[in-house]
């Protein structure tokens, strides 16, 4: 069951009161029905998985399963730093429903988790993982890093069914690409490599300016099967700099305002995140208008 398209890394709306805004999340996933995206990945790190209790990420998951369209496919993020811990989530999101499970290496104690110890981690929780598995890629949050080596070894297990790559090096994204089987499914993590990414035989992508530009990122999808790469190209460009605003430069504070701006609800972050700030605004706009947005 090969994995492709684009996916969005739903973002979590929340009242004034941190509650989860279900009505929120429901209105938001109505619009993104009416596209082609492939499907929903719920506790994503957009979705500030690491700021929800562990009642509270099961019910995203079955909402997101039980107001998604038939045919969008979803993927739940259970990374945890125990084994026990991970199997423990994956069979639960696997109970409510979901096509694949999301899971980053554990990091906490980053010293011990050498490649050995990642390796055996993840064919731990593939062997006893009821849906196929992700491997989570993101140096910048976990500072590890998964090597190319180390993810086309992984890819021999049958449960192992791709990997988001969230760390930008376009040349370990080839080289996986290069060495996997071709059933695989390699996604970019980030919109910023999306189009060199899928040229090179990516399967798709888990996004998060996918909540805020979903329409534009489908694009891109499509040009690259169409072999349209220069239109692709001139899209991939035209992004960039939204991209840069919803993740590293203003993250989930940004995202969330992005998502305001443009009619969907965002709401606000979970603390210890703070609000965006209201002065830039303006630059926000400005951001999102170029990149072809329309407020």
């Amino acid at each position: 069951m090969t994995f492709q398209g684009i996916f969005p890394a739903l973002a979590t709306p929340f009242h004034p009161d941190g509650a989860i805004d279900l009505l929120g999340l429901g209105r938001n996933l109505e619009r993104y029905n009416r596209t082609d995206l492939a499907g929903y990945v719920v506790l994503g790190s957009n979705g500030e998985f690491a700021l929800l209790e562990p009642d509270e990420k099961l019910v995203l998951i079955e909402f997101v399963r039980q107001n998604a369209t038939p045919g969008k496919r979803g993927i739940a993020g259970t990374s945890a730093e125990s084994t026990r811990e991970t199997i423990r989530l994956n069979r639960s999101a696997a109970d409510l429903g979901v096509n694949a499970v999301l899971v980053l290496p554990p990091h906490y104690y980053k010293g011990s988790m050498n490649e050995a110890a990642l390796e055996q981690y993840f064919l731990d929780i593939a062997e006893a993982a009821p849906v196929p598995l992700f491997l989570y890629n993101m140096p910048a949050n976990t500072g590890l890093n998964l090597s190319s080596g180390l993810v086309k070894r992984l890819a021999r297990h049958p449960n192992i069914a791709g990997l988001k790559d969230s760390g930008g090096n376009i040349v370990q994204i080839a080289e996986v690409i290069a060495g996997v089987r071709s059933d695989f499914s390699v996604f970019a993590g980030s919109a910023s490599f999306l189009f060199p990414t899928l040229a090179l035989g990516g399967h798709g992508a888990t996004l998060a300016l996918a909540n805020v530009l979903p329409e534009i990122c489908l694009q891109i999808y499509q040009a690259v099967q169409q072999g349209d790469y220069p239109t692709a190209r001139t899209l991939q460009l035209q992004i960039l700099a939204a991209n840069v605003a919803v993740t590293s430069r203003w993250g989930i504070a940004g995202l969330k305002k992005a998502l305001d701006l443009l009619g969907y609800v965002g709401g606000i972050p979970r603390r210890p995140i703070l609000l965006f700030d209201e002065a830039l605004v303006p630059e926000m706009t400005r951001i999102l208008q170029e990149a072809g947005a329309k407020l």
